[in-house]
């Protein structure tokens, strides 16, 4: 299951859960600057990016990760879709975890008033499930530093 932490919830334990795993999985848009990770948690605390916990309870809560997600908009287009900003999980996600969390973040976008759900990756696991979920993986991220 998927459950949408306060931004609150993501300052209390930025350092000690948050910081570190977020910087790892940075999309390749996010550039380089000595304030990167302080801007993130600003935007976070801003409402800019929500901070999203996959568990699962039986009999206790096990985490098994969380995804970092932003609402961006093709201006041009006028079309809204949910960026997965970072997605981090130490062991990997279960089949379980994957269909659940597409199906949460589905209804979240359309709730959002969405037509999609991007995000960047060259991870051939993500890639796999995407496919899965009949997206497209063709396309590919250009960047030429300056």
């Amino acid at each position: 299951m998927l459950l949408r932490l306060l931004p609150e919830q993501v300052a209390r334990y930025w350092e000690e859960v948050f910081k570190g795993p977020i910087q790892s999985t940075l999309p390749p848009i996010a550039g380089e600057s000595e304030d990167k990770m302080n801007n993130v948690l600003e935007s976070i605390l801003a409402g800019g990016l929500v901070v999203w916990l996959s568990y699962t309870k039986t009999d206790m809560i096990k985490v098994s990760g969380f995804i970092v997600t932003q609402l961006v908009a093709d201006d041009p287009s006028k079309t809204l879709a949910i960026l997965i900003y970072s997605i981090y999980s130490p062991n990997g996600f279960s089949e379980r975890e994957w269909v659940e969390g597409f199906r949460a973040f589905g209804d979240y976008a359309h709730s959002m008033q969405c037509n999609r759900i991007v995000g960047y990756s060259n991870v051939e696991a993500v890639l796999k499930r995407v496919e899965q979920f009949g997206g497209d993986t063709s396309y590919r991220f250009l960047s030429v530093p300056i």
